[in-house]
């Protein structure tokens, strides 16, 4: 296994494809995929395009500002570092990608489609990360 130094983050997956994606964490950066070929922004990372199948593709930073497209609250069986009810929200970004994050301390009888919303970068143990945050 590669060491955490040489990716440049300290997270559990480690991939050519995902290694930019946490090592913009430890920088406070949300970054995604532009295809280099097309410019369509994808998100979560994969190798390929799938607006047009280009490989090629470079890391592009989001301005961390959506509104919330949908939403769930975990409640059993808790979670490693989380507490219970733990809201997650399935984010629009302004850039037009989603993102699946924590609301961790957010009441969840607060939540409400539409409504917007910012990335606020944080340390779960020894990774960085990140949750959002109403605006």
């Amino acid at each position: 296994m590669t060491e955490t130094t040489a990716r440049g983050h300290n997270a559990p997956c480690s991939n050519r494809d995902f290694d930019f994606f946490y090592a913009g964490f430890e920088g406070e950066e949300l970054l995604v995929q532009r295809c280099t070929q097309c410019g369509t922004l994808r998100s979560l990372p994969s190798p390929g395009c799938g607006n047009c199948s280009s490989l090629d593709w470079e890391p592009t930073a989001l301005g961390g500002e959506g509104e919330i497209f949908s939403y769930v609250t975990h409640y059993h069986p808790p979670l490693p570092g989380f507490s219970a009810p733990h809201p997650m929200a399935l984010v629009t970004m302004d850039e037009g990608v989603r993102l699946l994050g924590a609301m961790d301390g957010t009441d969840p009888d607060t939540l409400e489609i539409g409504r917007r919303v910012k990335i606020e970068f944080v340390r779960r143990d020894a990774v960085a990360a990140y949750r959002f945050r109403y605006l």
